[in-house]
């Protein structure tokens, strides 16, 4: 690939404009057997995609890097440099790659290049039956959850709440991509010995419900799951696993999503909660609403306190650099003494 041009030696280039699929009934429901995609390999194609916002040139060029070094082979659009606003080109541009890159034989697995905004627009649109008859690895995080909802909802399909494309992949992040999506490993997920060096509260370890559960694992990104709620894309939490994260929130912002959560039941109905590092989500000295705010640990104490279920904070998921790779539907086992989130089968085939 040459990297002077962002999409000139694209090898679908121009392919998605030339897509034309018939959309399902978004308003169908009812639970789908799980359906996990093949594992991928050194020298597999991997589709990136943006729907969601746009990339900036180096962030585009960060996430062909970080998956060449990995042993990738990547494709693209020419769509992956339109802009529409705040979006990566219009619901439709964005809804072609997507489709485009499920029905593509050629194309090992998926990866969203950034998250942002907009992958909700899409949901209603979706061609819910071909990605159910194409089943392959789909992964990001962030504003990408609301694409993880809203097909693992549909399809039964294991999608990856992990890195993005652009995402800074440590050896830690590098090390979970790989033992999930390449090796097949039910991988556990301590928290990194790094992190008792840091000073930051967001990396703090809070045992706030004690106790071990095992469900399927499901969750995301809490502004987006709260969104989600009240559509046919959101998910039951009965007996699951719940993992949450987020960032740039300030705690009463946190305590206003997550009343939303205990008022609907939903999180009264899980069997444990795994939250991962909530960061930039403590209000700043220097804000005017400083001397009336509370900290992010009361917060989460507050809310989670009186659930009689194991919740712990501080598990490596979210916005950070060490972002664990974590399947929808597998099951998994949470323990809140040792702190750790384990998971308990293979998310692929």
């Amino acid at each position: 690939m040459d990297r002077r041009s962002f999409v000139k030696k694209s090898a679908v280039a121009s392919a998605a404009t030339l897509l034309t699929v018939n959309t399902v009934n978004a308003q169908s429901t009812g639970s789908q057997p799980l359906i996990k995609p093949k594992a991928l390999r050194k020298g597999d194609t991997i589709g990136l995609i943006t729907p969601a916002s746009a990339v900036t040139r180096q962030a585009f060029e960060k996430a062909v890097e970080n998956l060449e070094d990995m042993g990738f082979n990547v494709r693209f659009t020419e769509n992956m440099s339109v802009r529409k606003g705040f979006l990566a080109g219009t619901d439709k541009q964005r809804l072609d790659d997507l489709h485009l890159m499920f029905e593509d034989s050629s194309i090992a697995g998926i990866v969203c290049a950034r998250g942002g905004y907009g992958s909700g627009r899409l949901l209603s649109d979706i061609n819910y039956e071909l990605i159910k008859a194409n089943p392959k690895v789909l992964i990001g995080y962030s504003d990408i959850t609301a694409l993880l909802y809203g097909i693992h909802q549909k399809t039964g399909l294991v999608c990856f709440h992990g890195p993005v494309g652009a995402s800074e992949y440590s050896a830690f992040t590098e090390k979970g991509f790989e033992q999930v999506l390449m090796k097949g490993k039910a991988a556990k997920f301590d928290i990194p010995k790094e992190w008792e060096k840091k000073d930051d509260p967001a990396y703090q370890t809070l045992r706030i419900v004690a106790g071990t559960a095992e469900g399927a694992l499901v969750g995301g990104n809490l502004s987006l799951m709260c969104s989600l709620m009240g559509t046919p894309y959101d998910i039951d939490f009965t007996n699951k696993i719940v993992f949450i994260e987020d960032v740039g929130e300030s705690p009463y912002r946190v305590d206003r999503m997550l009343t939303q959560l205990l008022n609907s039941g939903k999180l009264a109905q899980a069997k444990g909660i795994a939250l991962g590092v909530f960061n930039g989500c403590e209000t700043k000295p220097d804000d005017p609403d400083f001397a009336l705010s509370t900290s992010l640990e009361n917060v989460l104490k507050d809310r989670f306190g009186d659930l009689k279920i194991p919740v712990l904070y501080g598990l490596p998921v979210g916005h950070i650099d060490d972002n664990a790779t974590l399947p929808l539907g597998v099951r998994a086992a949470l323990d809140v003494e040792k702190a750790s989130l384990r998971l308990l089968e293979s998310g692929v085939e």
